[in-house]
C-alpha cells in the first residue's frame, strides 16, 4: 500500500476554507504523482528491431529489441553504435508486440546491454502480460538487476556471456571486477532453476585453447553442466576493436577432448556453408 507523501501541501479554498475532502485528495493524488514521476526510471525505446527471428530462442519465433548502452568495450563488438551511442529510439515496443501477439512466441532484450535499460522491470512485465516469453543476453555485471527479474518470474531464459578467463577479467566503470559479476549471475541462474545457456565469443588473437578451456572449467565449477557456446569473432568493417581476421583456426578436437562440458560452435569458418 503506498502512503501519502510526507510533505502532502496544505490547500484553501476562497476565504481561507479547506478544500473538500474529495478534492483534497484528488489534488494530493496529483502531488503524489508529480513525486513518483521524479524517481521513476526514464522510458528508453529499443535503437531497432529485428522483427523476426528463429535462431535467437531456442525453437521459438522471436523478435530482437536492441538497446543502446554498454558498460564494456569488447574489441570485437559488431554493434559500436549501440554500445557507444547515448541515442534514444522512438519505436514504442510495447505497440510493436500488441501487432504480432498470433505469430511471435517470445522477446530478446539485447543490445548493448540490456540490463542497463532503465526500466527493464516495467517492461519486462509489460512483455508478460500480452504472454511473451523473454529472453535477455547480457553479459553478466548486472546481478542485481537479474535477481529482481528471477524472483518475479519476469524472465524465461538468459544467454549469459563469460568475456575473459578470472585472473585476466576486465574492470567495470566502477573499478569492479567482471568475473565477480558473472560468478554471481551464474549462481543467480542456476539457484533459480532458469533456462540458460553460457557462451564465449572468440578470436585467436584474444583466447587461445588454453584460455577457452580454462573458461569452460570456471563455469563448470561454479556448477554450469549445460553446452558451452563458443561463437567465433563476426567480422564487419566496423568493429569496436577494429579487429583483423584471425589468421589462424582453433583446434577443435584438441578442446573437445579437454573440455569438461559439451561444446557447442557457432559461426566457425569451417561450419560455413554446411
Amino acid at each position: 500500500m503506498i502512503s501519502d507523501p510526507p510533505f502532502a501541501p496544505s490547500y484553501g479554498g476562497e476565504g481561507g476554507g479547506a478544500l473538500s475532502f474529495p478534492t483534497f485528495r484528488a489534488a494530493q493524488a496529483v502531488s503524489w504523482g508529480l513525486l513518483l514521476s521524479l524517481f521513476m526510471p526514464p522510458t528508453v525505446h529499443p535503437s531497432d528491431i529485428t522483427p523476426l527471428t528463429f535462431l535467437d530462442y531456442p525453437k521459438k519465433a522471436a523478435c530482437i529489441f536492441w538497446y543502446n548502452g554498454c558498460n564494456l568495450r569488447c574489441p570485437y563488438c559488431y554493434n559500436p553504435d549501440l554500445a557507444l551511442s547515448q541515442h534514444r529510439g522512438v519505436t514504442d515496443e510495447i505497440a510493436f508486440l500488441k501487432e504480432r501477439r498470433s505469430f511471435l512466441d517470445a522477446v530478446v532484450l539485447s543490445g548493448g546491454e540490456a540490463t542497463l535499460v532503465p526500466h527493464i522491470y516495467e517492461l519486462c512485465s509489460q512483455i508478460k502480460d500480452l504472454g511473451y516469453l523473454i529472453k535477455i543476453d547480457t553479459n553478466g555485471s548486472n546481478p542485481q538487476v537479474l535477481r529482481p527479474l528471477l524472483q518475479n518470474h519476469l524472465i524465461d531464459y538468459v544467454a549469459l556471456d563469460h568475456k575473459m578467463p578470472s585472473d585476466r577479467s576486465w574492470k567495470l566503470p566502477d573499478g569492479s571486477i567482471l568475473y565477480d559479476r558473472f560468478r554471481k549471475s551464474l549462481a543467480l541462474l542456476l539457484q533459480y532453476k532458469l533456462p540458460h545457456e553460457v557462451r564465449t565469443t572468440v578470436h585467436p588473437a584474444l583466447l587461445d585453447e588454453a584460455d577457452i578451456l580454462r573458461m569452460i572449467r570456471e563455469a563448470a565449477q561454479i556448477g554450469y553442466s549445460g553446452t558451452y557456446y563458443l561463437q567465433f569473432f563476426f567480422r564487419t568493417e566496423h568493429t569496436l576493436g577494429h579487429m583483423s581476421p584471425p589468421t589462424r583456426r582453433y583446434d577443435r578436437s584438441l578442446l573437445d577432448r579437454h573440455s569438461p562440458l559439451p561444446i557447442g560452435y557457432r559461426n566457425f569458418p569451417e561450419d560455413r556453408g554446411r
